[in-house]
């Protein structure tokens, strides 16, 4: 599902003055999200700011409910004698807000600059209030987003400028003619004319028709295959960067596994789309995760908006990037011989030394095993999340439990002393303690070793 990340910074316009805070948003505002934007904008009028400057330019979707929360919001802090306002807003993410109307009174600015020079010239009077002068649509835009719009090809909205300095010419011009100005970052999107997409559903639909007008209006190759063997066969032929699969055609993820398991196909971006109301969670057993996902229902501008980020990303990642696996397991024994086996599948693909091999394979179980034992005290409801990321420099391993964590920092402070070894081995023999010893053979086998959070999230790293 596309996640959402909020990154939160203040910002001072005058020594001794209210502060604006600023939220950079990074992801989708949907169903899955809504949740997480509306508290991040709770918090931040709670927290007592004058004024709130979103950084969209990260957000590549927002729906009506995330809409209705800028309405809000903007109502909310107006009344406090501030202002929201947006900066770096997109041209899809703009065009659903100025069709509802919003453009007509929320301010919409080129880029975080232009917002905080705004919001310090509405605090200084230098600008009315955005809440008593109503911001006109910018009719342009309208006609370019009329009944001709086809639902599988963005509309071009023009780009704009921010507001004028005052004193400038263009500050001169009619109130009208200014008010008209809504600043949408040009959706400039290099390379898709050559994406490679294969669709993977039971039957040509009417939604699948729209997916071949979609890809095909950027010019790229895009295929449409009805079961898992023609997907692999047409796979090996084209070799795509997107593979979007309807979950009814590959149920038990066996497509994901044969594309995620092969160090030079698990780069290849997969979204996979689930049946409504499908509890992933409930029925997680060992499941190798695809890229993203979608849950039905949602909207079609949200899987465009998905697709287009990830074929961006594909090219990006592929510079980077040798293999990536992300798998999750529910805790079991057989499931841990399962996260066993493909661990060292991806560690024997990356590392070239069989000692280097033994090593750091011995580092990665012990993490898997102190997860399953420590982290989860072998509760069967609890999981263990593992992510495998292969560079051109390192193997990573990522392991998350769902424990409570534990005081990492005294444990690692004791790796430092030279004689750690010996002291453990003291522990073993006077006092009888069981193990004592993951944390430092992890250290001895990995050339990097890490913890996070509350101490459930393990980092291993091993120099190819």
């Amino acid at each position: 599902m596309p996640k959402l990340l909020v990154r939160t910074s203040t910002w001072q316009p005058t020594p001794g003055e209210p502060d604006t805070i600023e939220l950079a948003l990074d992801g989708f505002i949907d169903a899955a999200n809504y949740e997480l934007f509306e508290k991040s904008l709770q918090a931040a009028y709670e927290a007592g700011h004058k004024s709130l400057i979103l950084d969209f330019r990260n957000a590549h979707y927002i729906n009506s409910t995330g809409i209705s929360a800028l309405i809000r919001f903007f109502e909310l802090f107006s009344q406090r004698g501030g202002v929201l306002c947006l900066a770096n807003v997109a041209r899809p993410v703009g065009l659903s807000m100025h069709l509802l109307g919003v453009t007509s009174f929320l301010p919409f600015l080129k880029n975080v600059d232009a917002a905080r020079e705004y919001v310090k010239d509405v605090a200084d009077g230098r600008v009315p209030h955005p809440a008593h002068t109503p911001v006109l649509p910018d009719e342009g835009l309208k006609e370019e987003a009329g009944e001709d719009m086809d639902v599988a090809v963005d509309p071009i909205i023009p780009a704009v400028q921010a507001p004028a300095s005052p004193g400038s010419a263009s500050s001169r011009a009619s109130p009208r003619a200014e008010s008209r100005r809504i600043p949408l970052r040009p959706r400039r999107v290099p390379g898709l004319d050559k994406a490679r997409v294969l669709v993977i559903a039971p039957s040509k639909t009417r939604f699948t028709r729209v997916l071949r007008l979609r890809f095909r209006s950027l010019n790229g190759d895009y295929h449409l295959v009805h079961d898992i063997q023609d997907a692999l066969t047409r796979y090996d032929e084209m070799s795509p960067d997107l593979v979007v699969v309807d979950e009814r055609s590959d149920p038990k993820g066996e497509f994901v596994n044969r594309i995620k398991i092969q160090k030079e196909r698990s780069l290849t971006s997969i979204i996979k789309m689930y049946p409504k109301e499908t509890d992933l969670g409930a029925g997680l057993d060992f499941k190798i995760w695809e890229n993203d996902y979608l849950v039905e229902p949602f909207e079609v501008l949200e899987l465009f908006t998905l697709t287009e980020a990830e074929l961006c990303r594909v090219p990006k990642d592929r510079k980077v990037f040798h293999q990536q696996v992300h798998f999750e397991f529910k805790t079991s024994s057989d499931n841990q011989e399962k996260a066993y086996k493909l661990c060292d599948l991806v560690i024997r693909q990356s590392l070239g030394l069989q000692e280097d091999v033994t090593a750091f394979y011995a580092a990665v179980k012990e993490g898997l095993d102190n997860a399953v034992v420590h982290g989860n005290h072998s509760s069967p409801n609890r999981s263990v999340d593992v992510n495998l990321l292969v560079d051109r420099k390192k193997v990573t391993v990522i392991i998350e439990d769902q424990g409570e964590g534990f005081d990492f920092e005294y444990y690692l402070s004791k790796i430092d002393d030279q004689e750690a070894f010996e002291k453990a081995k003291k522990r073993i023999l006077e006092e009888g303690v069981r193990g004592g010893l993951g944390i430092l053979l992890m250290t001895k086998c990995s050339d990097r070793i890490e913890y996070s959070g509350a101490g459930n999230v393990l980092r291993l790293e091993k120099n190819v």
